[in-house]
Parts: C-alpha cells; sequence; structure tokens
C-alpha cells in the first residue's frame, strides 16, 4: 500500500527523531555500589553481570595460593573471561540494553530505527536467556558479533520461531494482531553441536552458538545487537511490547561442554504466487514525463565495501552509496526511481509476502565516520501516480513552485546539514527472491551499473531550477 499522507513535507535536520533512549546513571539501594551502575528499570534488576572473580562479595570459594593444586579440569578449555569458580556464581536476574542514537559512529543508521546493544564476555558456565515479545513493527533482528566485529549469526525476525502457542506475526499471512507473540533467544558461549549452524532455531529454544567463530577459532567476546525497525502508528520505539528481556542462567555441570543438541524443525515462509516483475527496464537513463530522449545520470553508486559492510549485520540485504555529492547552491539534484513495493505494517496491516521487499530508505551519511544524518522511508516517501519516487534535493538553491506534494515530488533542503562531504545511502531490507532489481547479489566494493536495478536504479541528474518549469511546470 502506498503512502502519500505520512510524511514531512518540510524535514527540519535539527528536529528529526534521533531515538536517543539513554538512562541516567546513579546507584540503587541494596545494591552493589559500582562506577557508572546504570539506573534500574524495574525493581528485579540489578547490578550489570561482570566476572565473579572481580566481585569479592560473590565468590565463594577461597583465594587459592600458588601452592594449592587447581580446582579447573585441565581436560576442559578454559577462556579468557570465564569464571574458574567452582561454586555457582551468584548472577545478575535482569540486564539492561544499551541504546545508541540512530547517527551513531560507524553506524550509517536509519532515522526510524532503534539500535540497541548489550556486551558479552564467553564464559561456559552461563548462558544469556533472552525473552520478547515481536513488536508491532516493520522489522526485528538479532546479530550476535564476536572477535574482530565478525558476525557469527543474524536471526530476522521471520527466522525466530516463536514459544509454544504463540504467533510470529511476521510470517506471511500470519494475525497481525496476535496476542501471544512471545520468543526465546539463548546466547551459549560453546561451540556449535558437531553439523550445526551457529544459530539453531526451535521453539522456546532458539540457540546462537558463539564459542567459536565461523572459521572456528575460539571466540573471546563480543556483542548482541538488537534492531527494531518503524514502529507501527500509535506504538513507541519498543513497537509497543517493551524491550526483551535478558538474563544470565547457570548451565549445569554436565552441559557446559556437551555437544548434544536436540533437532528442531525451523518453521518456514511459504511464498503467496507472486507475478514476477515485467516491467520494462528503462536503459539506465532518466527521463522526465515531457522528454523522450534519455540523460545519463550524474551520479553512480556502489555496494559497500568490506570495511563498510562489517557494521551491516542483516541477511538478504542490498545497500548502495552513491559518489560524493556536489553542494552546489545554484542546483537541485534530481532523484527518480520506480518504489519498490513495502508492506504497510505502519498502519498495522500484516506481511502478505508478495512485496518486493521488507523495507527501502534513503538516507544522508557522511564518509566520514560512516555517520547517518538523515532518512526518508518508503512510508514517508510520496510516490506519484506511475509508482515513482520524485525527489528533488536542494543545497541552497530555492524550490520550483511546482515541486509539490501534490505534483508528486518529494523536497528536502540539505542546506541544513554539515558542511562535510556527504553522500547517499539507499538501503534495501529482506528483498523478495522474486525482486531482480536490488543490488544485494552485486560483490563489495562493485559499482552498480543501472542494468542491474532497471527502473528502480536511483538516477540522480543535477539540474537549474528552471528545469521543473520546462519539463513539469503547466
Amino acid at each position: 500500500m502506498r503512502n502519500l499522507y505520512f510524511r514531512q513535507t518540510d524535514p527540519n535536520f535539527m528536529t528529526q527523531q534521533q531515538h536517543n533512549f539513554y538512562l541516567p546513571y546513579t546507584s540503587q539501594p541494596n545494591q552493589l555500589i559500582l562506577p557508572y551502575s546504570p539506573v534500574l528499570q524495574s525493581p528485579t534488576y540489578s547490578y550489570p553481570y561482570v566476572p565473579a572473580q572481580f566481585i569479592p562479595n560473590i565468590v565463594q570459594s577461597p583465594p587459592i595460593s600458588r601452592n594449592q593444586p587447581s580446582p579447573v579440569d585441565p581436560s576442559v578449555p578454559t577462556y579468557r573471561y570465564q569464571n574458574t569458580v567452582t561454586s555457582p556464581p551468584s548472577l545478575p536476574s535482569m540486564q539492561n540494553w544499551i541504546h545508541q542514537l540512530s547517527n551513531n559512529l560507524g553506524m550509517l543508521g536509519d532515522y526510524n530505527a532503534s539500535y540497541n546493544t548489550f556486551p558479552y564476555a564467553v564464559d561456559p558456565n552461563v548462558e544469556i536467556v533472552i525473552k520478547g515479545q515481536y513488536p508491532y513493527a516493520r522489522y526485528l533482528s538479532f546479530s550476535v558479533i564476536g572477535l574482530a566485529d565478525l558476525t557469527i549469526a543474524t536471526i530476522p525476525d521471520y527466522k525466530l520461531i516463536p514459544d509454544p502457542e504463540s504467533t510470529n506475526p511476521f510470517l506471511h499471512g500470519a494475525d497481525w494482531n496476535a496476542k501471544n507473540r512471545n520468543y526465546t533467544l539463548k546466547i551459549r558461549f560453546t561451540a556449535p553441536p558437531e553439523g550445526s549452524d551457529h544459530f539453531v532455531p526451535g521453539a522456546g529454544n532458539n540457540i546462537v552458538y558463539v564459542g567459536t567463530m565461523p572459521n572456528g577459532v575460539p571466540n573471546t567476546h563480543g556483542t548482541i545487537e538488537l534492531r527494531i525497525y518503524v514502529p507501527s502508528i500509535g506504538y513507541d520505539h519498543t513497537g509497543g511490547v517493551g524491550f526483551p528481556k535478558i538474563m544470565y542462567v547457570p548451565v549445569p555441570q554436565d552441559k557446559r561442554y556437551s555437544k548434544n543438541v536436540e533437532q528442531t524443525n525451523q518453521t518456514t515462509i511459504d511464498n503467496p504466487s507472486k507475478p514476477k516483475n515485467n516491467s520494462i527496464q528503462n536503459e539506465w537513463y532518466f527521463s522526465s514525463p515531457k522528454k523522450n530522449r534519455g540523460e545519463k545520470c550524474d551520479i553512480s553508486w556502489r555496494t559497500l565495501s568490506r570495511a563498510s559492510a562489517l557494521i551491516q549485520y542483516d541477511y538478504n540485504d542490498g545497500y548502495i552509496l552513491s559518489d560524493e555529492l556536489q553542494r552546489d547552491p545554484s542546483k537541485l539534484l534530481f532523484l527518480r526511481w520506480k518504489a519498490p513495493t513495502f508492506p504497510d505494517t505502519y498502519h498495522n496491516i500484516g506481511i502478505l509476502g508478495n512485496e518486493d521487499m521488507r523495507y527501502w530508505s534513503m538516507s544522508f551519511v557522511s564518509p566520514v565516520g560512516l555517520l547517518g544524518l538523515y532518512t526518508l522511508s518508503d512510508f514517508e516517501t510520496v510516490i506519484d501516480k506511475n509508482g515513482y519516487v520524485n525527489l528533488v534535493i536542494s543545497f541552497g538553491a530555492p524550490r520550483p513552485s511546482c515541486v509539490t506534494t501534490e505534483s508528486g515530488f518529494n523536497w528536502i533542503d540539505a542546506s541544513n546539514l554539515p558542511l562535510i562531504p556527504l553522500q547517499l545511502f539507499y538501503r534495501n531490507k529482506i528483498v523478495s527472491d522474486d525482486f531482480p532489481y536490488s543490488a544485494k547479489d552485486v560483490p563489495e566494493g562493485d559499482i552498480v551499473s543501472p542494468e542491474v536495478m532497471g527502473e528502480y536504479y536511483p538516477c540522480g541528474k543535477y539540474v537549474d531550477p528552471i528545469y521543473f518549469k520546462k519539463n513539469y511546470c503547466d
């Protein structure tokens, strides 16, 4: 469904929401006082988990002198941050997510997304259990990152199997308003079972094994990343369900190093029949209604380099980055491309399965620090009667009289952005296998030719303001 109304006509870069959800730092009564201890969100929360050897009051075994035999079994592998105390550690019952700004350093952030992280240290004595509810939002994912910021596993919403008697609303045709929408994700600090992937799905028992990296190298520490995109109208940044709860749970002694795992059946998505997109490619040329001749595009696009791709952890996505924009105050940058279809979850309509992709957006980013500076998302975008996006960007030039929402145009005044180099970042998330016009299969760092994306290629042209009077204004 296309949305012509819910958008910012004239975005204000200084006031656009940035999803800053940091909590004040303080100490709580009956709480071990640690520097920078975050305020508790509920009475059941306790201090952030740190290895037991650094908390004297929970180390139950006496110190071991050099003359005493080690209680640690030498046949069992040890880890850098492992708690070597033989008695079960006193674990905090709850933990807090660390919330990150959408324009955080290195994020290439989307202003309609909530980014959250939680650090971990590998310790086979414990596991992390995350319990939550599927949000009323466009997209949810967990990514588990290990050494050198390399991804161990990414779990998009539709691969996360719900708890028994619950519904995953992100499956095609599922009940979007299901009341029981619970899931459980476990982070286990051991190597995956032989012959298994690092992520093993199961009803109420989705497990990510993070004891090793995908190449088999032992892992010592990393982060768990949680992303929520575009909450539905009427819901907060969590999609109306709150953030998932994080708990440390002791691992039974006989299961700490076991490689046995219960086999589970992963729920698959049944794709409804969808007609192939047979629209004619427009030769990678820029076209206007009153012109039959083509003009070559002025900006080029390429996929993310290997270094940039490391921060984008999601599955079956396509990302392209433009070359540096020319900030000429006498010119307008006019981009035109066919809009991929997307589910209208913003208005609480479920995912049908015949959409081109789950989500797309166009963001201004800085090549220095990979900062996200502003985002125009699919549900905010005016799409003309022919199914095209007409985006006009000004760096100081006046707005032509006919470049209006009613005429099918999107206007962005980028003159208020910092005076730094700028690029455009086009994000395509969970691209359908039936949609061939994306750059998801183009190698990292390669130029994306217009033939790859056809009419869906964002063709940009620098024009004088009078261009619109000649070609679009009556």
